[in-house]
């Protein structure tokens, strides 16, 4: 009885020392992670924001053995998910948001031994032409978290930079991938009415004509402030007979007025006139990149279809740019081909 008195009071003074020595170790944490991404803010915020997105990037749902279940609501504060592993369940819940700059996310984990709360943050810093996204988690270990950390050799820092580095690598790829959706459709020929425009005519290569169709929109739009002139439809370029496939082109950056403009003498803005006539309409969804893709099969119509292209000079319009929208997988251009009636 003796010795079973002894170890009782040994074990009680082991778990008291135990208690003690964990107690005074430092249970916070701060793992962060980054990534540069070439993407829109915007674009990148959309895909952070929604954890219906997360089913797509995020390392964890992506493993065996984890399932989750999105909430009634999954953006915006108070949207959530929850799930289930092999060790526990727990819950994310977003509780702040300050749009297309930084995310805030409650995470509560309860392993049957102890339940957790940490502080997930996802931060978007706008670099040159491209974004940094910041991934971090902290908060403190409980007593519980600490001795169930030493027991099972969990270090959480070897548990969660990877999947970090992982999920972020994986946010790019998905990214890449939506922004560079295109569809090309051949929406056969149609009668185009006849219209004035004002424009700026340049030669350029293909790689340098979006740079200068730019600055050329920009000295148009300004002159039409000054003059106080309306425009009358979306902004064109319009291939100088050229066919735009080619590597050197001569194009004019056009936008559509109502009326006959007389410029003055000296402008480099001119007033110009689009014909009526018949054309082959393609419409192109997707970077303007594409573009070249969208004229082979538009010529290819054409040919196909036995038709003559005419003396009046192809053109592009753009529906819908960057000025609308910042996912270029959503810009709208419309290609018309004109051929013989």
């Amino acid at each position: 009885m003796k010795a079973l008195k002894y170890f009782i009071i040994l074990l009680v003074i082991g778990i008291i020392a135990s208690v003690v020595y964990f107690s005074l170790q430092d249970g916070t944490y701060s793992i962060t992670e980054e990534y540069t991404i070439e993407a829109p803010t915007q674009v990148i915020y959309e895909q952070i924001d929604d954890f219906e997105s997360w089913n797509n990037w995020n390392p964890w749902t992506m493993q065996d053995g984890i399932n989750s279940t999105m909430g009634e609501q999954t953006s915006g504060v108070g949207g959530y998910y929850t799930f289930t592993d092999e060790y526990g369940n727990g819950k994310m819940t977003i509780t702040n948001v300050d749009p297309n700059k930084k995310i805030v996310f409650d995470m509560q984990y309860d392993s049957g031994f102890a339940v957790s709360n940490s502080e997930v943050s996802m931060m978007i810093m706008p670099e040159e032409k491209a974004n940094k996204v910041i991934w971090n988690i902290k908060g403190e270990n409980s007593l519980k978290e600490k001795m169930l950390n030493a027991i099972f050799g969990i270090d959480l820092e070897k548990e969660i930079r990877p999947m970090y580095q992982q999920g972020l690598k994986n946010l790019d790829s998905v990214i890449q991938k939506e922004l560079n959706k295109y569809t090309v459709s051949v929406d056969g020929v149609l009668d185009t009415g006849g219209s004035y425009y004002l424009y700026m005519s340049t030669s350029a290569t293909t790689k340098t004509m979006e740079t200068l169709q730019e600055s050329m929109f920009q000295n148009i739009k300004k002159y039409m402030n000054i003059h106080d002139i309306k425009p009358f439809g979306n902004p064109m370029i319009i291939f100088e007979k050229n066919d735009p496939t080619l590597g050197q082109l001569i194009f004019s950056a056009a936008i559509p007025v109502k009326d006959r403009i007389e410029t003055e003498t000296g402008s480099n803005v001119l007033c110009g006139f689009t014909p009526s006539t018949q054309a082959i309409k393609t419409t192109l969804k997707g970077k303007h990149e594409f573009l070249n893709k969208a004229w082979e099969e538009a010529t290819a119509y054409r040919v196909s279809n036995n038709l003559d292209a005419s003396d009046i000079s192809p053109y592009i319009v753009y529906r819908v740019s960057k000025d609308e929208t910042v996912n270029p997988a959503a810009y709208l251009t419309e290609i018309y081909l004109p051929i013989q009636e």
